[in-house]
């Protein structure tokens, strides 16, 4: 028996234990690897390789009911990737790289590794600028109220109202992912028509951002340089106003820039 039919037949005979639907997914998973999407997706912080990730994700939808920014999604029926696996779309929402790695640890299968739940072990993939003339900051461009705006339709923990009106309201006993998706917000609101540095002050990698990335001098104005800590969260993808920045899944900083990390 190969170590990879051990592996199946283990991990089935754990699914055994859920029942039908169980043994089910443990079908499905383990199919899951043969239809890929067409492109990589943005795993969750921990996710194993992929090939594996495929593999053992029983697409439970726990880490997506976790995630306090709501940032995680499952893939629909027309992905290839395996329907209902995790996976994160940084032009809808970033993650934020909670302290605590929430989404790790309510992983129930090893898709998310929980020895990974520490942010020197956390690799997503890599920022990369892809269209540097549209950079606010290079041309001293201020920032305008849309790009404000569009995460309020990012940010679901907030009232119908909050979003229609683009404006926090107060309201009494908040839960946790309330608070945080209104943090982010103020935060973002400061930047209303002023100098744009959103990517470089609003990234999550802690407990210094400043070590995965940076704004530069360049041609009388700035531009975000993207250097080795970064994990590829996708934070700055999200709220940049003009789209500059992209994240390469599971790409390493050596990989994309040709320096070690």
């Amino acid at each position: 028996m190969t170590p990879q039919e051990k592996k199946r037949r283990d991990f089935i005979k754990k699914m055994a234990g859920l029942g039908v639907l169980g043994l089910a997914a443990a079908a499905g998973i383990y199919g899951a690897k043969y239809y890929k999407h067409h492109e990589l997706r943005l795993r969750p912080p921990g996710a194993v390789p992929e090939d594996e990730f495929l593999a053992l994700c029983i697409k439970c939808g726990q880490c997506l009911q976790v995630c306090p920014y709501d940032s995680i999604f499952l893939e629909g029926v027309d992905g290839k990737a395996g329907v209902g696996t995790a996976y994160i779309d940084p032009q809808k929402r970033g993650c934020y790289l909670c302290k605590a790695f929430p989404c790790i640890l309510a992983c129930p299968s090893g898709a998310l590794d929980h020895e990974k739940d520490d942010i020197k072990l956390v690799h997503m993939g890599m920022a990369v600028i892809v269209n540097e003339n549209a950079c606010l900051a290079l041309h001293n461009k201020k920032v305008p109220d849309s790009a404000i705006d569009a995460i309020y339709d990012h940010s679901p923990a907030l009232t119908k109202k909050e979003i229609k009106n683009r404006k926090i309201e107060d309201l009494p006993n908040p839960s946790e992912k309330r608070e945080l998706q209104v943090e982010l917000l103020k935060k973002l609101e400061k930047f209303r028509g002023k100098d744009c540095t959103i990517c470089a002050d609003l990234c999550p990698y802690h407990p210094d951002p400043s070590l995965a990335i940076g704004m530069v001098a360049k041609n009388g104005g700035y531009l975000p340089e993207i250097r080795e800590k970064c994990v590829g969260c996708g934070a700055c993808v999200e709220l940049c106003p003009t789209d500059v920045l992209k994240i390469v899944p599971r790409a390493t900083y050596e990989q994309i820039y040709g320096k070690k990390a």
